[in-house]
């Protein structure tokens, strides 16, 4: 749910037809939200959010207790689809998105190049978070999870990609590291029979952390840009209140403003 911030940034960049980008790269919330942006569908992001994130559908914690998902996104991303469908056509010939997963029996991230014929399966797969999705989405007949359990935020395969002026949208105020598993107990239990898939899980956090050092001190040759919420952004993972996540999306709609606004700021 926190992207939601992302989904006010990215549709000011709509609105606005600016900045320029030569590729777009993002993992599971970040992703869907990318999918409505290089096929230029403003208020998409933040309707699904809105108006179908937080039914009983997709965020059900009985039904985990039950042996189901406590969050379907396979159901989330197809009904959206059905009420406000992505524009196919723009997903293949428009900006290229690049899609973050994690690979189940390497433990590594893989980045997938979206089009027409992969994208449900690619969304689903890179949006299927270990514990609270039950199931691990094959593409190709690979299983994969979330791709944030790899690398949440894709900086660094940005780099590796030739990017070198780079505007990355976080969901955490600056500031924010990420802590160790709270129940490593559980991911051994869970993952037992999947150990390099468990180590990544155990080392997420160290992961998250590394990138963020990454984006703090860039290579020289590099420029990193950031747009970040602030500390009173109120929307954690699972937010169902709609007015905190209204208040979230105007947060980014105002930040993305402020960064266009900005000549020093813009991307080249």
């Amino acid at each position: 749910m926190r992207g939601i911030f992302a989904a006010g940034v990215l549709d000011v960049f709509m609105e606005k037809h600016e900045p320029l980008f030569d590729f777009a790269l993002g993992v599971s919330a970040g992703a869907t939200n990318l999918a409505a942006y290089v096929t230029e569908q403003p208020i998409r992001s933040k309707n699904v959010i809105l108006h179908y994130a937080t039914r009983r559908e997709f965020f059900n914690p009985i039904r985990l207790m039950a042996g189901g998902h406590m969050t379907d996104v396979h159901w989330l991303w197809h009904y959206a689809d059905k009420k406000i469908p992505i524009e196919r056509t723009r997903i293949s010939h428009g900006l290229p998105l690049f899609v973050g997963v994690t690979r189940v029996d390497s433990g590594q991230a893989e980045y997938i190049r979206v089009n027409e014929q992969n994208l449900d399966e690619v969304m689903v797969a890179s949006c299927a978070l270990p514990l609270v999705y039950r199931h691990q989405p094959e593409i190709n007949g690979i299983p994969y999870v979330d791709g944030g359990a790899a690398d949440a935020i894709p900086v660094r395969q940005a780099y590796a990609m030739g990017a070198r002026d780079i505007t990355v949208i976080l969901s955490q105020p600056l500031g924010y590291e990420k802590k160790p598993a709270k129940a490593p107990w559980l991911l051994e239990k869970m993952f037992k029979d999947q150990p390099k898939l468990l180590n990544t899980m155990l080392q997420r956090y160290a992961i998250y952390n590394e990138t963020l050092a990454f984006i703090k001190a860039p290579p020289k040759d590099c420029r990193i840009r950031m747009i970040v919420p602030d500390e009173s952004f109120a929307v954690k993972r699972l937010t169902m209140n709609k007015d905190k996540l209204i208040m979230g999306y105007d947060m980014g709609r105002q930040l993305a403003l402020d960064y266009l606004s900005s000549p020093s700021d813009k991307a080249a």
